[in-house]
């Protein structure tokens, strides 16, 4: 098994208008959001310290900001975004994993969260 890094922002807090009914394209909602990306560490030369033989935080944290600023209708669909942009971006990356939690679901009666996992 070859070495890898994984890259990770960890309960990221976005505002964003996301959702199938029509007050949350106005309204809004808070959202939690994970990232974990994973790349090939083999050729890591700890020496260097080489910021383009991995993947910057900030970098990942300001794709995580455009693909959450566009209005849709399904968290699925901005995970997808998310995924195809990231690996266009960063060929290094392996696979990965974007968590995208609605703090405040608007369902009656619902005390709790709600959100979506894609692996990709």
């Amino acid at each position: 098994m070859k070495p890898e890094f994984e890259i990770q922002l960890r309960d990221v807090m976005l505002y964003a208008r996301h959702g199938v009914m029509a007050e949350e394209s106005v309204l809004g909602n808070q959202y939690r959001v994970n990232v974990r990306l994973r790349i090939d560490a083999s050729s890591y030369d700890a020496s260097k310290e080489d910021i383009g033989s991995t993947i910057s935080y900030s970098d990942v944290f300001e794709l995580l900001k455009f693909v959450m600023s566009e209005s849709v209708a399904l968290l699925e669909t901005v995970a997808v975004r998310f995924s195809r942009i990231a690996v266009m971006k960063w060929p290094n990356v392996k696979s990965g994993e974007i968590e995208i939690v609605k703090t405040v679901p608007p369902i009656p009666e619902m005390i709790g969260e709600a959100g979506v996992k894609y692996i990709f």
